[in-house]
């Protein structure tokens, strides 16, 4: 009622003319929002944190593993993650456990994409590759490169 008398409108429907939301821009909103980010699963294990204990207790799904780094949103080497320490594959068993125990949480996290991630989630593979070379010296968490990972996993 207030708002009504503040803007000069005899009727509410007036007013709520004004201040409806329209699905157009409601879905432009939505589209805009999205443009830099992508939604990725989280698992969330309540006994680590209910324990204090350092273990982790944030596991990112990203398809055919987990990532266990609990910084992994900005982690710059995130689109190549399979010989990284905080890499847990789907299939071993610790995953598996992971995946049974009741205690889990599964919540959705935005993660903002670089425009080179944009491009490699759309299909470009040229991208994946120049990302993958850009990528090549620069150190992961744990201090070695990409690089060095797969010399090590060659051997």
């Amino acid at each position: 009622m207030e708002l009504m008398q503040w803007s000069g409108h005899s009727s509410p429907s007036s007013t709520l003319h004004y201040i409806r939301i329209r699905p157009t821009k409601l879905a432009a909103s939505f589209v805009k929002a999205d443009q830099m980010s992508h939604m990725v699963s989280v698992l969330i294990d309540q006994d680590v944190i209910a324990r204090h204990s350092s273990d982790p207790y944030t596991f990112y799904d990203l398809g055919d593993s987990y990532c266990s780094n609990p910084f992994w949103s900005s982690c710059p080497h995130r689109m190549a993650c399979a010989g990284c320490d905080f890499n847990v594959p789907k299939a071993s068993a610790r995953a598996q456990a992971l995946e049974s125990k009741a205690s889990i949480g599964h919540y959705l996290e935005a993660v903002p994409l670089t425009a080179d991630e944009r491009a490699i989630v759309e299909g470009d593979l040229a991208k994946l590759d120049g990302l993958r070379r850009k990528l090549d010296d620069v150190p992961t968490l744990d201090g070695r490169t990409p690089s060095q990972i797969e010399a090590k996993n060659n051997r």
